[in-house]
């Protein structure tokens, strides 16, 4: 498995800084390292430069409709910088029901009325991505002590020069020709357009993969009714 100097000694070699087979400076390596780093972290902020993203599970507090998201947070986690989808979950009767929760806009949030109004789970929900602990202001108030699922993206971390790289197909050569170019400055140096047309051409390919469609069902709309019945709240709360 190709390691983080693996990635910068690549790198080096495209801007022609190092000859194959030639061993990298401690200085060279290390700040390599923090640049990898410091571009891996803003990759994480592009959503479709990020390969996965992952399910987290809390439970809700009655009555609780503020949470704390981040390190020590209630939603104990690493601070997301989105949120994709989320639900609640409830077991009756030995069967699990999911309720879908929405993420609303700060305006959106600040126009409802009853902010502590009641509810069986959470319908909506606004994301203030404050730092470093962001918070989930929950509509209406959730009154089960429910499973809630969250998907958020799979965020890169900081690597060490000798940590294995473990992704998936296509980002071992991505990294090198785009921290190639990134690199380039720092020596003096422009890259090639060879280089430049290869980094920009490898990270789009990731993108392209990364966005690619959900599959729909399509429904007769027929066949749906309207209101508040199709979640089936009505079955828990009489409606709200």
């Amino acid at each position: 498995m190709p390691t983080t100097l693996d990635i910068i000694t690549g790198a080096l070699r495209k801007i022609g800084q190092y000859a194959p087979g030639e061993t990298l400076s401690a200085a060279d390596a290390n700040d390599a390292r923090d640049t990898l780093n410091g571009m891996l972290d803003v990759w994480s902020t592009e959503h479709l430069a990020v390969y996965n993203n992952i399910e987290s599970i809390f439970t809700l507090v009655p009555g609780k409709n503020v949470y704390t998201v981040g390190q020590g947070g209630d939603f104990n986690m690493t601070r997301p910088l989105r949120i994709g989808t989320m639900y609640t979950r409830l077991t009756t009767s030995g069967s699990t029901v999911d309720f879908a929760c929405s993420e609303i806009s700060s305006d959106k949030y600040s126009a409802i009325g009853l902010k502590g109004q009641p509810g069986p789970w959470p319908k909506m929900a606004y994301y203030e991505s404050g730092y470093p602990l962001a918070s989930l202001y929950f509509w209406p108030v959730p009154q089960f002590g429910a499973e809630f699922h969250m998907w958020t993206d799979q965020l890169f971390t900081a690597l060490n020069l000798n940590d294995p790289v473990s992704l998936p197909q296509g980002y071992f050569l991505a990294l090198q020709y785009n921290l190639a170019v990134l690199l380039a400055p720092e020596y003096g140096v422009e890259p090639s357009p060879t280089v430049v047309r290869q980094a920009k051409a490898m990270k789009a390919t990731l993108k392209a993969l990364n966005s690619a469609p959900t599959q729909e069902v399509r429904l007769d709309a027929a066949m749906m009714s309207t209101g508040a019945i199709n979640d089936a709240g009505w079955i828990l709360s009489g409606g709200f």
